[in-house]
């Protein structure tokens, strides 16, 4: 267990998600000569600006517990699009099918950065204490 909680170490995958984020799934598929793609892709850049202000700026169980707060309910979402077969389009582009097939890497990148906050997140001591 110490092996895979070294591997998900959550500033490592703060880091990761947000450069994938950013570039592959912002900067390289927007059509910067689009408003509205350049209005989502805007909007969607600052998921990448709060993973990394939470990647240096916080330590500890508090930067595990963001970590599953931002990646875990991203992850949620990917499957609940895919499970409804969800279509988007932007503009006059062609319209895109959310399937499981095509997003094996979000899911993959957001459920690892999720898991990574929940195993460091000591989530336990959080509600017991709560519960007192």
């Amino acid at each position: 267990m110490e092996q895979v909680k070294k591997i998900l170490n959550p500033k490592i995958w703060l880091i990761i998600t947000a450069l994938i984020h950013a570039v592959v799934g912002i900067i390289l598929q927007t059509d910067w000569k689009d408003d509205p793609q350049v209005l989502i892709g805007g909007f969607m850049l600052l998921t990448s600006v709060t993973m990394l202000y939470v990647a240096f700026f916080t330590t500890g169980e508090d930067q595990a517990r963001l970590t599953a707060i931002i990646a875990g309910p991203a992850w949620i979402w990917f499957v609940v699009a895919c499970a409804m077969g969800l279509t988007w389009q932007i503009g006059s582009g062609d319209t895109m099918k959310m399937t499981f097939a095509d997003n094996i890497p979000p899911l993959a990148i957001w459920g690892l950065t999720a898991l990574s906050g929940v195993l460091h997140g000591n989530f336990q001591e959080l509600l017991s204490n709560e519960a007192e």
